[in-house]
């Protein structure tokens, strides 16, 4: 009589631990069927990575040798130009970028919003040049998001040197109808060498070597002030009812360069250009924006 009790308890006892693990099997099949549906960057990363060599070879050597970056990088910037976020111009690029990869073969390129981001913005035409006490004109550009001007605009040119939050007193009611010569003057010296060089191989021999400084962080608290400065300056300037601004080109190498939004997140009442030289000028006239 022992025995079918034994037999009994055996069965219940082999039932009881198969309804676990049938359970854990079907969890790991669940979680496998859940992670094949996931991009492969949101799966966990393995313990061990496969790496795939020849896959490694075959990409550096099509980089290498079938390499089209240059023809890829003149049709984005001699063909399209400028890509503002937000502008036409940046629709196109994404539009063309899309096709290309279309065109190599990708079976499903297309394209994605990733959020809002505000106001689009287009420059359409800009001039500034000096009225008195002699003409001249002046190759200037459309600061990114300056409102537009509503054709030509002519007012009395004021020069306006901010280094810290008190020098903004003493132009207070000074500002109304005038084209403000924003920023500290600096020194355009003779261009007395080629704009164009190449790296030899003192200056090659230099990129190759690694640092063993760290390089200093971007958002310092000097960098930060700053930017705080700035947007209490064109605060000021719209609360003074400014006419025009008009900011010099940031001091590059071989005394050029151009500069991007002076006034990042602020909802500007005056229009705002940038000399595309060194020089400031006296009068100031724009028809920009979109």
């Amino acid at each position: 009589m022992r025995l079918p009790k034994l037999l009994t308890f055996t069965l219940t006892l082999l039932i009881y631990f198969a309804l676990p693990l049938a359970a854990a099997d079907k969890n790991k099949t669940n979680a496998n069927s859940s992670d094949a549906n996931k991009p492969s960057y949101e799966l966990p990363q393995p313990a061990k990575e496969t790496l795939d060599l020849s896959m490694y070879q075959q990409i550096r050597f099509e980089g290498l040798s079938h390499s089209h970056v240059m023809e890829f990088a003149s049709a984005l910037m001699d063909g399209i130009g400028p890509r503002l976020t937000g502008s036409p111009n940046l629709k196109r690029a994404n539009d063309w970028t899309r096709d290309q990869l279309a065109a190599m073969g990708c079976s499903n390129a297309h394209l994605e919003d990733w959020g809002e981001f505000g106001m689009g913005w287009q420059q359409l035409n800009t001039w500034t040049r000096m009225a008195s006490p002699d003409t001249a004109v002046f190759i200037t550009q459309a600061a990114p998001w300056s409102p537009s001007s509503n054709g030509a605009i002519s007012g009395q040119a004021i020069w306006m040197d901010v280094k810290k939050e008190e020098d903004l007193d003493k132009y207070k009611g000074k500002l109304s109808g005038k084209v403000v010569l924003l920023g500290e003057m600096r020194e355009v010296k003779p261009v007395d060498k080629p704009l164009f060089d190449r790296t030899d191989e003192k200056d090659l021999a230099k990129i190759v070597e690694h640092p063993l400084t760290p390089e200093a962080e971007y958002f310092t608290p000097e960098l930060m002030k700053k930017l705080e400065l700035r947007q209490k300056v064109a605060a000021f300037l719209a609360s003074e009812h400014a006419l025009a601004v008009v900011l010099p080109s940031r001091d590059g190498r071989n005394n050029g360069g151009s500069g991007g939004n002076h006034f990042r997140g602020q909802q500007r009442r005056f229009g705002m250009v940038q000399l595309s030289a060194g020089a400031h000028s006296a009068a100031s006239g724009s028809d920009s924006g979109d």
